[in-house]
């Protein structure tokens, strides 16, 4: 199974989410929240080469070379960081274990005009490995797992699967 970095985002954010998006159920055609998201993103660092496909497994926003590399991840809020956070430590540990290449990495929240800055450690690539071996298992399943209500499920696209 191919993991992406929205598989990745989704395992921290939750895993029904992430059962549905793996079972090619796709909610996001009608979300204003994701279409807002691609609106920031088409708009934020319009100077950038943007969205870079690396071996059609990884999308990067963007990459800037200045002494070290960075990527980035562009968010519309900061209000799923650790996911956000965990999608891009993916992306910086498909880099250094699949392409052989150290890079730091920049989540960006354009509207908020903040960010977070990533680097790989050791720690973290161990849980990318776990989180890795653990997707497969959850998307397997016969049927999602159970609902664990979060504060942002209201606002998700697949909330209508869950809670209607």
């Amino acid at each position: 199974m191919k993991i992406t970095g929205v598989m990745i985002q989704y395992y921290k954010a939750c895993d029904r989410e992430l059962w549905y998006f793996g079972n090619q159920i796709n909610m996001n055609y009608d979300n204003d929240f994701i279409s807002m998201g691609k609106l920031i993103n088409e708009e934020s660092y319009k100077r950038e080469k943007k969205n870079l496909l690396i071996d059609d497994t990884i999308a990067i926003d963007f990459i800037k070379k200045r002494g070290e590399i960075t990527i980035y991840e562009i968010k519309k809020s900061s209000k799923l960081e650790e996911p956000a956070k965990y999608q891009l430590y993916y992306y910086l540990w498909y880099l250094k274990n699949k392409l052989g290449k150290i890079v730091r990495g920049e989540v960006v929240y354009p509207k908020e005009k903040t960010s977070d800055t990533l680097y790989l450690t050791p720690e973290i690539e161990k849980e990318i490995q776990l989180i890795i071996e653990d997707i497969p298992k959850i998307i397997s399943r016969n049927s999602p797992p159970p609902i664990s209500r979060k504060p942002y499920c209201k606002n998700c696209s697949y909330y209508n699967l869950c809670y209607v």
